[in-house]
């Protein structure tokens, strides 16, 4: 793919590194970094019973088939005191397992971490309280767990209990909080510990909207103090509006680093990409059949195919249906400000006296977007000739990110059906806005 972070692992280094730094300023220095999982299947081979599977523990004839899974590979990532970095990345890529390497949660297989300063791990918040006590007594236990002396945690208590908004619950066991105080205890701690690297992984949505504002206004005074802050998020608005470069990784590589809105363009195209591969792979596959009733088979008419959703005499017969860009190529993913033309190609097996073309759009969820036929709109069709091509253009899709069906459809004015074939394609649109309702017109704001 172009752009993919290529080359020697030398040049990559120098790439991810950026301008030459001193060893001892970097936050955190991670050199050649690789991690893999062992997963244990066991081989099923006919039938099983508790005396034989006791048998086989102690006989050692349980098979068992190591299969390994590669979370970070030859990582190197040397990242400066004081910047800001965001992880983006598909599920699976390696983000969380980064995170964790970073924090020792995981030990590396090949490779070094190096962490410079305190660090505060927001990623499974609340992790080592014990549920039957009480928030100040896992307060004091998290405490001394994040490496706080006795003194610090006394001086910071009433402090992180009123920014966790907790003062009259603080002496009560934890397993009668909400999950949401459980998480806001948590966070409140873990921002307390004077951290000179910050590790969050989607976390910034703990508790209600005036909470998570406050949380914002704390990572942001941290960031203005000079502190490393390291960000997993899929919320890429998130990632572009926190972090001074941004970090993309794919099956535990890194594939681009540098520019927020650079990178996270790079890594929008390369999912929309693949996105658009499946759906025309959906596109490709058998339609279902729908069984005709025995006693629906005396009135069936030559020619026409029982298929679900589809559906007509099949005198005009519609032969193909694509949905392409204002360049003619063929596209399933879409923009709202998309030029886009709908194609139906047909054949006119029979002579007709009237035709009627029709398209219709509608959300998977059933809701109507928009349908329009030639008679509708008062249209005069010349002479059909016996092979052709219909084209409904619209110059500005208009959509709002979702996925959507294609109707299409030829009939008589009366509504006799040539042939109407629902669902006839699936797309998808995808906007970085997130605007609500259905459609977004073309519009503009203006302030007098």
């Amino acid at each position: 793919m172009d752009g993919i972070i290529g080359g020697s692992q030398a040049d990559r280094e120098n790439t991810l590194a950026g301008p030459q730094v001193d060893p001892a300023r970097y936050a955190i220095d991670i050199v050649s970094l690789s991690k893999r999982f062992k997963r244990a299947t066991a081989a099923r081979s006919g039938y099983t019973t508790l005396k034989t599977s006791l048998v086989n523990c102690f006989t050692h004839q349980q098979h068992q088939t190591a299969v390994y899974t590669t979370a970070i590979k030859d990582l190197t990532l040397r990242i400066p005191q004081g910047l800001s970095v965001g992880i983006i990345g598909r599920n699976g890529s390696g983000k969380s397992t980064l995170l964790k390497l970073i924090t020792g949660i995981y030990k590396p297989d090949i490779g070094t971490v190096k962490v410079n300063g305190r660090v505060a791990a927001l990623i499974e918040l609340g992790a080592g309280f014990h549920p039957d006590f009480s928030g100040r007594e896992n307060l004091h236990l998290g405490g001394v767990l994040h490496g706080l002396s006795r003194k610090q945690i006394n001086d910071r208590f009433e402090e992180i209990v009123r920014f966790a908004e907790l003062e009259d619950v603080i002496d009560d066991p934890v397993r009668t909080y909400s999950s949401g105080m459980f998480m806001r205890l948590g966070f409140s701690l873990a921002i307390h510990t004077d951290p000179d690297v910050l590790l969050i992984d989607e976390v910034l949505a703990v508790g209600d909207a005036a909470f998570v504002t406050k949380c914002q206004a704390r990572i942001a005074d941290l960031r203005k103090q000079g502190k490393t802050l390291l960000l997993v998020s899929h919320d890429l608005g998130a990632i572009e509006r926190w972090s001074d470069e941004a970090l993309w990784l794919q099956a535990g590589e890194v594939w681009d680093r540098g520019d927020p809105r650079r990178v996270i363009d790079h890594y929008r195209e390369f999912v929309e990409k693949g996105e658009e591969a499946e759906l025309f792979e959906k596109e490709r596959r058998p339609k279902p059949v729908e069984t005709v009733p025995a006693e629906a088979e005396s009135v069936s008419v030559p020619g026409a195919e029982p298929e679900q959703g589809r559906w007509g005499s099949r005198e005009i017969e519609i032969s193909a249906v694509r949905i392409c860009g204002a360049d003619g190529t063929e596209r399933l993913l879409l923009r709202p400000e998309d030029r886009v033309r709908i194609e139906i190609e047909y054949l006119r097996r029979e002579s007709v006296s009237e035709a009627v073309f029709g398209i219709g759009i509608s959300r998977t969820d059933g809701v109507l977007i928009h349908g329009s036929n030639t008679d509708i709109e008062k249209l005069s069709l010349p002479p059909l000739s016996p092979k052709g091509t219909v084209i409904y253009e619209i110059d500005r899709l208009g959509l709002l990110d979702g996925h959507y069906l294609l109707d299409v459809a030829v009939h008589r004015s009366d509504g006799y059906a040539y042939d109407y074939h629902k669902g006839a394609l699936k797309f998808a649109v995808r906007s970085a806005l997130k605007q609500v309702g259905v459609c977004v017109p073309s519009h503009r704001w203006i302030f007098e």
